[in-house]
This record gives C-alpha cells, sequence and structure tokens, in this order.
C-alpha cells in the first residue's frame, strides 16, 4: 500500500474525471523512482477545487493527503513510471495544441461574424481600420498555431527524429497564440467580449 500526499495545478477535467492518474516520487532522484498509480478521485484524502478565473470552469487544483492507494492501483512497475509518462507526454501535447488551435479558430470565426454585424456610426465595426487590424493580428496568431500544430502532428505520425522540437515549437506558439487571439478578439468585441454567457 502507498500513500500519497501533494498538490498538483491546473489538472484538466478532474472534476469530471472517473480515475485520475497520479505521477508520484516513491524513490531515486530525476526521472528514476517516478511511479504512475491509478486514483479514484473520490478515495479519501482527495479534495478537487475548481480554478476560477480565466481558466474556464475545467481546470482544477487537486489535493491529496494521505490516500491510501494499493499496490494492485500501481501503473507498469514501481519506480518505471517516467518512461510510459513521457511517451505520452508528446502525442498528447500534440493534441493540446490542436485543442488550442481550435479554440483560436472559434474565437477567430466569432470575432469576424461580429465584425461584420456589430454596427456603429451606421456601418459594419469591420469596416474600421483598427478593428481590421485587430482581426489580422488574431489571423496571423492562428496560422501560426495551425501550421506548427500540423507540423508537429506529422512528424510524431511519421516518426520523423526531430518530432519532440516540433511539438515544443507547436506547444509554444500555438499556447501563446490562443492568449494573444483572445486578446485581439476581445479588443473587436468590446464589451461583449467579457461576458462569460457570450
Amino acid at each position: 500500500v502507498f500513500a500519497l500526499d501533494g498538490v498538483k495545478n491546473f489538472v484538466h477535467d478532474a472534476h469530471v474525471a472517473s480515475q485520475l492518474i497520479v505521477a508520484a516520487r516513491t524513490g531515486g532522484e530525476g526521472a528514476q523512482g517516478i511511479t504512475l498509480f491509478l486514483v479514484d478521485p473520490n478515495a479519501p484524502g482527495v479534495t478537487i477545487r475548481k480554478v476560477e478565473g480565466f481558466y474556464g470552469d475545467r481546470q482544477n487544483q487537486v489535493t491529496f493527503s494521505g490516500v491510501r492507494v494499493p499496490a494492485a492501483d500501481v501503473i507498469g512497475t514501481v519506480g518505471q513510471g517516467w518512461q510510459v509518462l513521457q511517451a505520452a507526454l508528446a502525442p498528447a501535447t500534440a493534441v493540446l495544441c490542436a485543442y488550442m488551435t481550435g479554440g483560436t479558430e472559434a474565437v477567430f470565426e466569432l470575432t469576424v461574424e461580429y465584425a461584420k454585424t456589430r454596427r456603429q456610426f451606421g456601418v459594419p465595426i469591420g469596416t474600421f481600420q483598427r478593428v481590421q487590424d485587430h482581426v489580422i493580428e488574431l489571423v496571423n496568431n492562428l496560422d501560426g498555431a495551425r501550421w506548427t500544430t500540423y507540423e508537429a502532428l506529422w512528424k510524431l505520425d511519421t516518426g520523423k527524429a526531430d518530432a519532440l522540437r516540433a511539438v515544443s515549437v507547436a506547444k509554444a506558439i500555438s499556447s501563446e497564440a490562443f492568449d494573444r487571439g483572445t486578446f485581439h478578439a476581445h479588443e473587436v468585441h468590446a464589451g461583449m467580449g467579457i461576458s462569460r454567457e457570450y
């Protein structure tokens, strides 16, 4: 039996998960001594708290306080979890890049539609140069996210030697594009852009 103690921030969708995969140090240093556990989110000692703010309602803080995990719930071999985790990290990161790229594209589509339909001074706001500047910035960010993510996924699928580097580039570009693209969308939408309902 193992006992887990600690806190993990920004755990995506933990509040709706039926099981949690938890990486914890059980000995050794560096990559050695990391073990993966399958943990019931309703187990005694597990606390899941949603993180409020710009992260939406899908990010959570998970706290483990003396959570007892039987040896049968170890994934793989004790102390050898890092290798398993590392093999999953690049594909999972690439999928998250695609998720952020899709989010940026949805923001772009909402923004263009809003710029076409919102009228001010008798004309659509999309006719104003400053609004167009924001939309162009959004497009540039979206294109960067899209093409670096496509390249990362292609290199992973085809086993290219520099696939991990491509995933890192896509992660940097798509996460910044999602943030900056949303900023420019807020500039176009103004007050409407901060409404959670919208």
